[in-house]
C-alpha cells in the first residue's frame, strides 16, 4: 500500500489555518483592546473633568476674593480722602486759632501798655 502525500496541500493547510487563527484573534482582540482604550479615555475625561471644576470652583472663590478686597479698598479710599479734608480742616481752623491769638495776644500787650501808661502819667501828677 502506498502513501501518497500532499505536503503542498498540508503546508497550504496550515498556513492557511495559521493565516484564519491571527485574523481572528485580531478582529475579536480588537474590541477588547477599544474597550479599554474607552474605559481609560473615560477616566482621564472624568479626572480632567473634575481638576477642571475644581479650578472653576476656586477661580470663583478667588474672583469674589478680589472683588471683596477691591470693595474694601474702595471703602478705605473714601475713608482716607475723608480723613484727610477733615485734617485739612482743622489745619486751617489751628491756623486761624492762632491768628485769632496772637491777635488777642496783641491787643493785650497794647491794652497793658496803654494801662501801664496811664499809671506812670498819675503817678507823676
Amino acid at each position: 500500500m502506498k502513501t501518497n502525500f500532499n505536503f503542498r496541500k498540508y503546508n497550504f493547510t496550515i498556513l492557511f489555518t495559521k493565516t484564519c487563527f491571527i485574523f481572528f484573534l485580531n478582529v475579536f482582540a480588537q474590541p477588547f483592546v477599544y474597550a479599554e482604550n474607552i474605559s481609560n479615555l473615560q477616566k482621564n475625561a472624568s479626572i480632567a473633568y473634575d481638576n477642571m471644576m475644581q479650578a472653576k470652583q476656586s477661580a470663583d472663590t478667588l474672583n469674589k476674593d478680589a472683588v471683596f478686597a477691591e470693595k474694601t479698598l474702595s471703602a478705605i479710599k473714601q475713608k482716607l480722602a475723608t480723613a484727610e479734608r477733615e485734617a485739612e480742616i482743622t489745619r486751617k481752623k489751628s491756623e486761624q486759632a492762632r491768628i485769632s491769638m496772637e491777635q488777642a495776644i496783641n491787643q493785650w500787650r497794647q491794652a497793658s501798655d496803654a494801662l501801664a501808661n496811664e499809671w506812670g502819667k498819675t503817678d507823676r501828677k
